[in-house]
């Protein structure tokens, strides 16, 4: 497995990394990577990133991961003072080196998982060959499959990837909104395709939507996506109707109007229909809702 690159926190006598610290920390404690992830208040496939040096860990996260790693955080950045003991008696060494097997199995997964739904993405389902993915990420076409058996298992891994994705980010927004209205503004604006990443999402969403037209082994996955989101907005929908809002309206036929508009503008504007891009379609999902909750 290619080495974990830092983020540019080495110590001048240190040659591991924040990155590499964090690791052994992990790979030390008592617990699966995804319990401790839980346990630091962080997604998993967030840590793994920052794990193999794909993402630069916040100073809330280094906190986070000194305080149940039970190191201190100067360990953490510069690699001086106590290092992580494994626990578990006189096996701790043969623990950790299990561990290490496992974690590294998870990293190679989430490298894997994160190449081939970008390149579904950008290259089109079909256009995807398992070689591709291998050499996206330095590894064998033998890696891809043992992961991912056949490419209806990549495309399903894709779609929960970027559903992941889109789900974390949502969440992160309705931390900070102070109403439910504000939480609908907030819905509309994750919704738009107005970054690559955006883009590459909803790619993904709607190749999910026409291998499922054809195949109905894949229907099922797609269908578990899109329950997950649409409940979100009809459970606003519903708070809205408690706090007095949306008063005699159905909740469950606005939130299938407004996910159906929501979708049908998006194609429209990754397929460059008309005039259709992601200003115009915020101001008509900003509509979406009139006369019984207004977003303006």
């Amino acid at each position: 497995m290619t080495s974990i690159q830092g983020g540019g926190e080495d110590d001048a006598g240190d040659t591991a990394t924040l990155a590499d610290r964090a690791r052994l920390v992990v790979l030390s404690a008592p617990i699966s990577q995804r319990e401790f992830a839980d346990r630091v208040g962080m997604d998993p496939t967030a840590l793994s990133k920052a794990l193999r040096g794909n993402r630069r860990l916040r100073d809330h996260e280094v906190a986070a991961i000194a305080q149940v790693g039970r190191v201190s955080q100067r360990y953490l950045r510069t690699g001086e003072g106590k290092a992580p003991v494994a626990r578990g008696g006189a096996g701790g060494g043969q623990a950790v080196r299990r561990r290490a097997d496992a974690v590294d199995a998870d990293l190679r997964r989430a490298q894997i998982l994160e190449a081939t739904a970008r390149l579904i993405a950008r290259r089109g389902f079909h256009k995807v060959r398992v070689s591709d993915i291998a050499r996206a990420c330095g590894t064998s076409t033998g890696t891809v499959h043992y992961h991912f058996p056949t490419k209806d298992d990549a495309l399903r891994a894709a779609l929960v990837f970027y559903a992941e994705r889109f789900h974390t980010r949502l969440e992160e927004e309705f931390k900070t909104a102070d109403s439910t209205v504000e939480k609908l503004r907030r819905l509309i604006e994750v919704q738009l395709p107005t970054t690559e990443e955006d883009a590459d999402e909803w790619s993904v969403w709607v190749q999910s939507w026409n291998e499922a037209v054809l195949d109905p082994t894949l229907r099922e996955g797609q269908r578990s996506v899109y329950a997950r989101w649409r409940q979100i907005v009809v459970d606003l929908l519903r708070t809205c109707r408690r706090e007095g809002m949306a008063e005699g309206a159905d909740a469950e036929a606005m939130a299938s109007r407004f996910t159906s508009m929501v979708d049908g503008l998006a194609i429209q504007v990754l397929a460059g229909t008309g005039d259709m891009d992601a200003a115009r379609m915020r101001e008509l999902l900003l509509d979406a809702f009139e006369p019984y909750i207004r977003l303006r």
